[in-house]
């Protein structure tokens, strides 16, 4: 009798194939459907669907590899001995590697680039209108742009010429670089509406006369040979 049961209970087995991957030991006298192990009898069946479960985490796999993309731009002129370009630009690798994990969870991919302007060309192709810039998905993330004097960059160039480079206005509080803080909120301010479409800058036909200045008398790199 109980190897008639046994052989009732492959051949059901074997009917549903395409949906049954596993079934526990034959012939504890239990069918629960569930993926826990079947109440009152003390053993360990395990019954779940192969076929279901495959197609479930193959969509998840899919889901996980469609991420959107927020790209976090730092534009500046300098970025070796600028002290507000510099901890800037420190600030910002930071707050990134903090909203990493946020970012994960949300499907949204955080893209970092970090652009050196080199020229006047490449300012007005930037659409730089001070230095440093912050940007996502195109958007500066200080609109209002407040200046003052930076001795760092006018060392940059020939007959110490006055170079502003951008404050930051934080909480009523003024910034030579910008704050964690500010940062980390603005970040987290794009990645909560990336239903907004990014947006790209027009290039400037004239730059501003503070960066008109800076590269009209930035130092040569000197060459060796």
């Amino acid at each position: 009798m109980e190897r008639r049961r046994n052989e009732e209970i492959r051949q059901a087995v074997g009917a549903n194939s395409g949906k049954v991957a596993a079934v526990g030991p034959i012939g504890c006298g239990c069918a629960a459907p569930s993926p826990t192990p079947a109440s009152g009898c003390g053993c360990n069946v395990m019954q779940f669907d192969g076929v279901e479960n495959a197609a479930i985490s193959d969509e998840g796999k899919e889901a996980q590899t469609l991420k959107t993309a927020l790209n976090v731009d730092l534009l500046v002129i300098d970025l070796d001995s600028c002290k507000r370009c510099v901890p800037t630009g420190d600030q910002l690798k930071v707050a990134v590697r903090l909203l990493a994990p946020v970012a994960e969870a949300l499907g949204i991919e955080l893209r970092h680039h970090e652009i050196v302007v080199q020229t006047p060309e490449e300012a007005k192709e930037h659409a730089l209108l001070s230095s440093p810039t912050i940007r996502l998905n195109g958007r500066d993330i200080a609109q209002d742009i407040r200046e003052s004097l930076c001795e760092s960059c006018g060392d940059l160039t020939t007959g110490n010429t006055i170079v502003d480079c951008r404050e930051w206005h934080y909480r009523g509080k003024v910034y030579s670089a910008a704050p964690l803080p500010l940062l980390v909120e603005a970040i987290m301010g794009a990645m909560l509406t990336m239903e907004m479409p990014p947006v790209v800058p027009s290039p400037l036909a004239e730059l501003p006369e503070n960066l008109q200045r800076y590269f009209k008398n930035k130092k040569q790199p000197t060459r060796c040979c």
